[in-house]
């Protein structure tokens, strides 16, 4: 819902463009798995899953759904 079906995110609620080369270079899947784990404060903030999703499905979602629209080369 927060990034979009086609995970551009929304510039008016500050979600992150998940398809942009940048952003995904920018982001180790470390500090992923963590910010879904324990949200992300400040703009765009986002709820903290840990507790509602195994680390498993943490780790799956960012696999899958985070870099899952990362640009193939």
């Amino acid at each position: 819902m927060c990034h979009g079906e086609n995970g551009k995110g929304y510039a008016a609620i500050h979600t992150p463009n998940f398809t942009d080369a940048q952003w995904q270079a920018k982001h180790t899947t470390s500090q992923l798995i963590s910010a879904v784990e324990h949200g992300v404060k400040g703009k765009g903030r986002m709820p903290a899953f840990k507790g509602q999703l195994s680390k498993a499905q943490i780790e799956s979602l960012v696999k899958c759904v985070v870099r899952g629209f990362a640009k193939k080369h």
